[in-house]
């Protein structure tokens, strides 16, 4: 007796938990992808791509000032007093702090830059996937860059159809304005 209870215990519970993982509907999304293929991204990228090439080329310029200047020195260097020769290096050695402290500022910039037209682009991301997720009834929705996610399947990958949501979302709002 103990032993058809036992049995039909384990079958009742091995239905239930294999009927309740058959109605879980998981999904995988490629957030990175979705901004890079929706219209608002591509633009807030352009933008972004058109600020970074501002800040590259002023700073190509300044180490072309640089390289010109220690080729000047290196040239002279034999024939300037050691006192003359000291005070250029220092120049030198300050012009490149400068030249550092300019780099990393415009990186601060392009990340400050990149933070701010990604924002909006993040938040309508996020309602449009909860809208989506009630919808079609998905019970999850995993990021596909996060750690913990080796691999997906094709099946449950939902970035164009993302894509798709947030291009039609983006015409509706440029509409309105």
């Amino acid at each position: 007796m103990k032993k058809w209870m036992c049995f039909f215990w384990l079958f009742f519970v091995g239905a239930f938990v294999s009927t309740a993982l058959a109605e879980v509907k998981i999904a995988v999304i490629d957030l990175q992808a979705v901004v890079r293929k929706s219209e608002a991204g591509q633009e807030a990228l352009k933008k972004l791509q058109a600020k970074f090439e501002t800040l590259r080329q002023k700073l190509q310029a300044k180490e072309e000032e640089l390289r010109k200047f220690k080729e000047e020195l290196e040239k002279k260097a034999p024939l300037l007093s050691p006192d003359v020769r000291q005070q250029k290096e220092r120049e030198y050695q300050k012009m490149l702090r400068e030249y550092q402290a300019q780099r990393e500022d415009a990186q601060f910039e392009m990340k400050q830059a990149e933070e701010k037209a990604l924002q909006p682009i993040m938040k309508d991301l996020e309602k449009i996937v909860k809208e989506m997720a009630k919808k079609e009834g998905y019970d999850v929705i995993l990021e596909k860059r996060m750690p913990g996610v080796y691999w997906t399947s094709q099946q449950i990958e939902i970035t164009d159809h993302v894509v798709k949501l947030y291009n039609d979302y983006y015409h509706q709002k440029q509409q309105k304005k």
